[in-house]
């Protein structure tokens, strides 16, 4: 008896890419995460100015020898959030109402000093200052001459050419309130031959 022998018929199995189209980002997708890439730099760069630190400007001869006309500085908003104002500090003021203007002095005086000019000598709570500071004589005392004590949060900011500057020693200067001082001057960048650190 013949036995029949049936054949298994082979499959053959195909693996089939299926053909994806490819996608091109469309103009509004690309200009949406342009926009945002663009909207997350300027934040970022208004919060580092706003909070942490910025580039100004020295205007006028107020504090040579110190600084100079033109000198590019960094003032570090974070000083005094952190830290608190020292004596001979060189600051950034901004007065109410002066939007794109800083003032940069010294503070010589903090809250609860008295402050005066005797025959030409700078006297903070009773003793004079040292001969070495750039501000220990003043010829101009304006409201030193008849003394000054200082109230809670009002610094005394002069700046060390004493002879040419506008600073609290003048009525339409005044004390300083701690609110308006904005930070501390840290680093010179310019000119070139002079960057370095700035403070004593």
């Amino acid at each position: 008896m013949r036995r029949t022998v049936k054949r298994r018929k082979s499959h053959d199995f195909r693996l089939q890419k299926k053909d994806k189209k490819v996608q091109k980002p469309s103009f509004i997708r690309s200009f949406s995460n342009t926009f945002l890439i663009v909207f997350t730099a300027v934040i970022l760069g208004y919060g580092l100015i706003q909070f942490c630190g910025q580039t100004v400007y020295m205007t006028g001869p107020s504090m040579e020898s110190e600084l100079h006309d033109g000198d590019v500085l960094i003032v570090n908003k974070l000083s005094y959030l952190f830290g608190r104002v020292k004596r001979n500090d060189i600051v950034a003021i901004k007065r109410i109402g002066e939007n794109n203007y800083y003032d940069l002095k010294r503070v010589i005086a903090l809250p609860g000093d008295n402050i005066s000019v005797v025959g030409g000598r700078l006297v903070i709570n009773g003793k004079q200052v040292s001969e070495d500071l750039p501000y220990s004589h003043i010829n101009s005392p304006g409201v030193l001459e008849d003394g000054v004590k200082l109230g809670d949060e009002e610094y005394f900011c002069i700046g060390d050419n004493t002879s040419n500057s506008e600073d609290s020693r003048y009525a339409n200067f005044g004390n300083v309130q701690k609110s308006e001082i904005k930070g501390k001057i840290v680093y010179r960048l310019s000119p070139k031959e002079k960057r370095g650190k700035i403070g004593r």
